[in-house]
This record gives C-alpha cells, structure tokens and sequence, in this order.
C-alpha cells in the first residue's frame, strides 16, 4: 500500500465490507467513487483483491501504522469515500459505522473532526439531491 488512492480503496473495502459481504452494488459503488476521486476506472477485480488484502491482515492496525505518514487531506478522503460507499444500500448497518468510526480513530482523526467531515458530506449530499 502506497499511494493515497490504495489506502483510500483500503477504507472503502474495509467499511463496504464490515457488514460480512460486499454485494454487487457496494462493489459497483466503489468503482464509481474510486474513479471519482482518483480519475482511474477500478475493476471489480482490483476491488476483490482489497476485499482479499484485507482480510488477511489487521486493517485497523495498518490504518493506525499509515497515520504516521499520511496527510489530514488523504484521511479525510479516506473517512469521506468509505462513507459514500456505505449508502450504497441506502442505509447504514450499526456495523459498517461502527468500522467507519473505528478507522477514523486509528487513523488519529479527533472525534470532532470526524464528525465534522459526515456533516459536511451530508449537507453535500442534500445539496446534490435536490
């Protein structure tokens, strides 16, 4: 994992699939949201092989270690994509905030500015919904 776009890939997986599986509209979700930000087309491959990587390691404990070097920009991102993935099904299963929480933590983003990043996504969201 090097670049900004792995790691925010990384949180999108770590979040989409908190929930115990990645459906096809997660997944589809991911692409469109990955090529959003990062301008490169992701193939529902490349999102397989992050649902993989990332089952066999502890996210959290590589979040936590990826702090260190990475900029509030790329954490931001990271917390604001994964979160637009968990609205792929319109609702927000206990567990995939829960992820989403757990990762902003290990990636030292103060509780407050956590809550501040899904404040301003939603009000980003209503504006672009009507």
């Amino acid at each position: 994992m090097g670049t900004d776009a792995d790691w925010v890939l990384k949180a999108m997986v770590a979040v989409a699939a908190s929930d115990g599986h990645l459906d096809s509209r997660e997944v589809g979700l991911i692409q469109q949201v990955y090529e959003d930000r990062t301008g490169r087309k992701l193939t529902a491959d490349e999102v397989a092989r992050a649902v993989d990587a990332n089952a066999r390691g502890d996210v959290l404990a590589q979040f936590g270690a990826a702090s260190k070097t990475l900029d509030m920009e790329t954490k931001e991102e990271m917390v604001r994509a994964a979160y637009l993935v968990l609205l792929a099904d319109d609702r927000i299963a206990g567990e995939e905030r829960k992820k989403l929480k757990d990762i902003s933590g290990a990636l030292q983003i103060p509780e407050i500015h956590f809550g501040a990043i899904l404040e301003d996504l939603a009000l980003w969201l209503a504006k672009i919904k009507g």
